[in-house]
């Protein structure tokens, strides 16, 4: 029988139940209470349908908009079908020139990131007020690259409490596990020893925060599961800074396209790193 295999950083990792399961998903209409009881147990929620897919879609077109329609097959922006053809001349992504680093200070990106409902999940899961970290990266990931997002701790990257710190990942756009959404690793919040494996474990990079780009060793390391979903436009996941996380190769023409909004309890500790407007080159 023929095992489907997927990649990571170009790392091959099976796709199968030893390696990979499904994210438990849930909805905004449940209580509070089973939410937050959610994602202290999980260290995630993923919430079907918790935005428009309409709002989503829109902000998906008014980004890839700003590129040349060669970009994308049929000249279409807002199915964001990779053409085969990269632009020409433009710095690399999130640099100034690149149009993620200009979309980042829109009004309409603003706009998106600054909505109550954003606000309103953060509150519910802090059980208390939240405020908007300003800092906001917008993914873009282009297929055949094989470059992701290794394996890694949002707390390697920004200070703070953990309990006081949450993302939340939106997908801009339809994202099933071929196009390369986020994928994360079963329990790892409760599991302080995979944050030093980065000591021993195979990296394809200087940077030392990520733990590792093969997933596939993690795995076999830790004894855990990768958690996927195939994401729907509108489709969102919280999650705490300690859970293990990383994303897969696109595998398909459509490119993933995602924003990484940050919320922290009131009244905590700003890290003053994340007090600026997001620039790919800024080191955080």
């Amino acid at each position: 029988m023929n095992v489907r295999t997927l990649t990571s950083n170009g790392a091959p990792i099976p796709f199968t139940p030893q390696y990979f399961a499904a994210l438990r998903e849930s909805h905004t209409g449940l209580p509070a209470e089973t939410l937050r009881a959610r994602y202290a147990e999980d260290g995630y929620v993923l919430l079907k349908g918790a935005l428009s897919s309409k709002t989503v879609l829109d902000l998906r077109e008014a980004y890839l908009s700003l590129f040349d329609s060669s970009f994308f097959k049929d000249g279409n922006a807002r199915r964001g079908l990779f053409s085969g053809h990269e632009p020409k001349g433009l710095p690399a992504h999130g640099l100034a020139g690149h149009p993620a680093h200009a979309f980042v200070r829109s009004d309409a990106f603003r706009a998106f990131t600054g909505a109550s409902t954003m606000k309103s999940i953060a509150e519910t899961l802090f059980d208390g007020p939240a405020e908007l970290i300003r800092r906001t990266p917008l993914r873009h990931f282009i297929p055949g690259r094989k470059r992701s997002s290794r394996a890694h701790l949002d707390r390697s990257y920004i200070g703070g409490v953990a309990a006081d710190v949450v993302t939340i990942w939106v997908p801009l756009g339809d994202c099933p596990v071929d196009a390369g959404g986020l994928v994360y690793m079963d329990r790892s919040h409760e599991d302080e020893v995979l944050e030093n494996a980065r000591a021993n474990a195979p990296n394809d990079r200087t940077d030392t925060r990520p733990i590792t780009h093969d997933l596939k060793w993690l795995s076999d390391f830790s004894g855990r599961r990768w958690l996927y979903a195939d994401y729907s436009a509108g489709d969102i996941v919280v999650h705490s800074p300690v859970i293990v996380h990383a994303s897969l190769d696109g595998e398909l023409d459509l490119m993933r396209v995602s924003t990484d909004i940050r919320f922290q309890r009131a009244g905590s500790p700003s890290d003053p790193r994340w007090l600026d407007d997001w620039s790919a080159d800024d080191g955080y």
